[in-house]
């Protein structure tokens, strides 16, 4: 029997882009830096703190989707589908360095970036997601092997102490675990896979409260630990990071329990279909804000103004990248379908 649509699920998804490309406002205007009014830096900060968690959602979102997935070749075609966006996404960014940036790109070039996922500066995170898809079967072993919720909060726990505790600590004081770091991205899928597991019913209203309370939090601390003036910006909006792990997953149940089931019939069709652009979204959101933030940097070069365009610079390179997606969208489509096919015909056991 064929799972329900989870709409809440897309909800989820389809903010966590929009995240995406509001979190490259900061990037791409200078606000990820110091030089701003302070009340704009405090502010600054807690948004980006807020949009940063986009990553997060996703992997925790992979944990939830993807927690019952067991080892076979069939699971291996899974990786197809994002493959070939990848590369359609490339041929795109492609031409934009070629014709509207005026790089000099040889075929050398062309084929160690595709190999390496640097064709686009955005691409990073597929190279980190191939590594967890190599690694989910073997994961859900561990993770589904276990007798009791109990023993999966452990595991959590586990990787958290292994990724998360370090920054608690700051730069004078250091644990065995910083060698460890960089498993933050496990410590996430195992936290969407026990979402998955244990369904929790929160209302999402109180979770937006205690949200915003520990985010300003958050910031008060981050100014009283390094001051004003201090270099505060960066910790907070790190992945392995405990306040980007908290407001990650605060963003994903009070997204998750919204009640997005209950939206409007034409809302809930917008909110699948950007859900379903998110990835290429994500990708091609590099070439529109390639042509909106130089020119508009050149324009508005007060970072203390560059402030108040957040939304609607990050509302255009949002639409504008979803427009660019659903064009690469109708190509991906018979690509990968004959791909698939071929790919089933050669290796028979991709069949089952």
């Amino acid at each position: 029997m064929a799972k329900k649509h989870d709409i809440n699920l897309d909800f989820v998804r389809a903010v966590a882009a929009l995240f995406i490309v509001f979190s490259h406002f900061f990037d791409n205007t200078g606000l990820y830096e110091f030089n701003t009014a302070f009340p704009i830096k405090m502010a600054s900060v807690g948004l980006r703190l807020i949009v940063g968690t986009c990553v997060a959602i996703f992997i925790m979102l992979t944990g939830y989707l993807c927690s019952e997935k067991k080892l076979s070749a069939r699971y291996y075609l899974g990786f197809v589908r994002i493959y070939i966006t990848y590369l359609l996404c490339s041929a795109f960014a492609y031409l934009a360095r070629i014709l509207l940036i005026h790089e000099s790109i040889g075929l050398h070039q062309i084929v160690s970036e595709l190999i390496s996922f640097e064709s686009i500066e955005y691409a990073w995170y597929l190279l980190m997601y191939l590594g967890l898809f190599l690694m989910i079967p073997f994961l859900n072993l561990a993770f589904n092997g276990l007798e009791s919720d109990k023993q999966r909060l452990v595991l959590i726990g586990t990787f958290l102490y292994l990724s998360i505790l370090p920054s608690l600590l700051h730069r004078p004081v250091h644990l065995m675990t910083v060698w460890w770091k960089n498993l933050s991205p496990i410590a996430y899928y195992f936290t969407g896979a026990y979402l998955h597991k244990v369904h929790p019913k929160v209302s999402a209203k109180k979770a937006l409260g205690l949200l915003l309370v520990l985010v300003a939090a958050f910031v008060a601390v981050d100014v009283l630990l390094l001051g004003p003036s201090g270099e505060w910006t960066i910790d907070v909006t790190r992945h392995d990071h405990y306040q980007g792990y908290i407001t990650a997953v605060l963003c994903f149940v009070i997204l998750q329990n919204a009640g997005a089931d209950r939206f409007p019939e034409k809302l809930q069709a917008i909110i699948k279909y950007f859900a379903s652009l998110s990835l290429s979204i994500y990708l091609l959101s590099w070439i529109t804000d390639s042509l909106i933030y130089p020119r508009f940097k050149a324009a508005v070069p007060d970072l203390n103004i560059q402030f108040w365009f957040m939304l609607p610079l990050g509302l255009l390179s949002f639409f504008g990248a979803a427009l660019l997606a659903q064009a690469a969208e109708w190509i991906c489509k018979p690509i990968d379908r004959a791909v698939r096919n071929a790919l089933e015909k050669l290796i028979p056991a991709l069949r089952s």
